[in-house]
């Protein structure tokens, strides 16, 4: 650990440790089961609940996602301050997948607060703001000038004002690494693989989570992918993405679906928009579109309702196509 100050505070150690123990109990969780669902090792995990160690960036981000918290959200309940979640939908059970960078970005949603805003609870002890600055700085832009000094100040002995909280702008002007978009992706498709499993629909899908703007499940037409997607221009994108190998194959496939577009759009349900982006691109799509956006976390649930919906529809209407073109 680079952190002398955190590394070296027993008290600090041990509470964390227990923050720890406390939320996989929360989850039903045994030891040997967290270390399998996060890639930490047995024996690393055991150093952190003893309290012997605290997590490096990565080994912290892969822990708090498999206990479904924030690192805020682990550093707050270290420091005796418990954040409730607002929403428990598609948080009951542990995430799921088992990739080594743990797939699911804590599929509990964020404190309740206006859209576009991450809240950092304001700890009272200088382990507590060495622990906040370690879990932020990677993520840290221009526009965070105020929460440095804040907590530069706190560590030089002011005390903040009752129930006080520090409030990150969340936005994302460019790209913050692994930092608070990389979060709020993996976070929204565990919420999203949960929302699947939970409704049992079989769409033959790995059970991974990734830090991306986009999710690919099957579709019953050869050749073609269906893609739940944050599109650009503050855009949510649903879509069947035609890709067979050439632009002619693609462009003959998307002939052939908008012949039949009456049919598929009744079945569907709504209006759909057959692209072809151009030939600068080879692939082209039949899609939907809605307003949305990943700094959004207080919208992620109507996201993933959406996202579910869709899909629905549209292998619905695209498997009546099947069965009327090929019999």
């Amino acid at each position: 650990m680079k952190n002398d100050a955190n590394s070296s505070d027993p008290e600090f150690l041990a509470a964390y440790g227990e923050a720890v123990q406390v939320r996989r109990d929360e989850l039903g969780l045994d030891r040997k089961q967290l270390a399998d669902l996060t890639g930490i090792s047995y024996s690393y995990l055991s150093a952190i609940e003893s309290g012997e160690r605290l997590p490096s960036g990565t080994y912290q981000l892969m822990l708090t996602n498999g206990l479904r918290l924030t690192p805020a959200e682990l550093l707050a309940r270290a420091n005796g301050v418990v954040r409730e979640p607002i929403r428990a939908r598609y948080a009951q059970g542990p995430p799921v997948g088992n990739s080594q960078f743990r797939t699911g970005a804590q599929s509990g949603p964020l404190d309740e607060e206006p859209p576009n805003r991450v809240v950092t609870h304001m700890s009272r002890t200088s382990s507590g703001v060495m622990a906040e600055l370690e879990v932020l700085l990677p993520n840290l832009g221009s526009e965070d000038q105020d929460l440095v000094l804040g907590m530069v100040r706190r560590l030089a002995g002011a005390q903040p004002p009752p129930r006080r909280r520090v409030v990150r702008d969340a936005r994302w002007r460019g790209s913050t690494g692994r930092g608070l978009r990389t979060e709020a992706y993996l976070r929204f498709w565990t919420m999203y693989l949960e929302a699947i499993e939970v409704q049992g629909l079989d769409w033959t899908i790995g059970r991974r989570a990734e830090p991306r703007s986009y999710f690919t499940t099957s579709s019953p037409v050869k050749g073609s992918s269906l893609s739940a997607s944050f599109a650009r221009n503050r855009l949510l994108r649903h879509e069947m993405y035609i890709n067979r190998g050439s632009r002619e194959a693609n462009i003959d496939l998307l002939k052939e679906l908008e012949a039949n577009r009456s049919m598929i759009e009744e079945t569907y349900g709504a209006t759909l928009d057959f692209e072809d982006p151009g030939r600068e691109r080879r692939a082209v799509r039949i899609a939907e579109y809605r307003d949305g956006h990943i700094s959004q976390i207080d919208e992620f649930e109507s996201y993933v309702d959406w996202f579910i919906d869709r899909g629905v529809r549209m292998r619905r209407a695209l498997q009546v196509y099947v069965e009327d073109t090929v019999g």
